[in-house]
């Protein structure tokens, strides 16, 4: 990643703070930024002149991950001291980071979108291109958007979500080229929170052998996760 690349000097609050930035893309940013296109927005409000990321889930089962995982990355990554929280009235929790070079950062050398994110998101050219760093993208997408259920006599189903249709189906071509068997399909959800029903777009890996491919090549970090996947691995 050329310095070249590099958007502005540094704040005064981000001098303070001693952020960094990295200089070469790596598993872990390629992962943090995969959680980003998943629960994440990029946002910049005009009005207040202010630069935001943001990252929240659901209450109920993401906040060891965002207290155990996502904080511990952020301080590794970029240097800041972030301390998870309630936000939306307490209806999510997770975090969020107000910077402006960390914005520019993200949007311009590694190519995330700001503001609505569904008609422009994707797998990022700087990973895309780099398939150990693809894969750990994706792994950032499926902690956050993804589900891993267990059916009967122990039958593995690894789904995904998105109201992004050229999101789902770039994810779903890595995957298939990645060796991996993928249906997709579309369907009307009900939103609770804005109480509307949505188009979301689905992918989903059935079987076993899905599962332990999954595992050995891209995998899942979320707590939640890890007493099924104990359970799948031993069963």
């Amino acid at each position: 990643m050329e310095k070249e690349e590099r958007v502005a000097e540094f704040t005064p609050k981000e001098k303070i703070k001693n952020l960094i930035l990295p200089e070469k893309p790596s598993l872990e940013l390629a992962y943090f930024c995969g959680v980003l296109a998943g629960d994440g927005s990029i946002g910049y409000r005009d009005s207040k002149k202010e630069y935001c990321i943001k990252c929240v889930g659901n209450p109920k089962d993401e906040q060891e991950y965002y207290n155990s995982l996502i904080k511990v990355l952020i301080k590794r990554l970029f240097n800041l001291e972030i301390n998870p929280k309630f936000h939306d009235k307490k209806t999510t929790y997770g975090v969020s980071i107000y910077s402006k070079s960390l914005v520019n950062y993200l949007v311009k050398v590694i190519g995330l979108p700001i503001g609505k994110k569904y008609n422009s998101l994707k797998i990022p050219e700087i990973f895309i291109k780099t398939k150990e760093l693809a894969r750990s993208f994706i792994r950032g997408v499926a902690d956050t958007d993804f589900h891993l259920a267990i059916r009967k006599k122990a039958y593995p189903v690894i789904s995904g979500v998105s109201k992004s249709e050229s999101f789902i189906k770039e994810i779903k071509n890595f995957l298939e080229e990645d060796g991996f068997r993928v249906s997709m399909y579309k369907r009307e959800d009900k939103d609770k929170r804005l109480n509307k029903i949505i188009l979301t777009y689905r992918l989903e890996l059935y079987g076993k052998k899905q599962f332990f491919r999954w595992m050995e090549l891209i995998g899942l970090d979320h707590p939640k996760n890890q007493e099924k996947i104990k359970f799948l691995m031993n069963s």
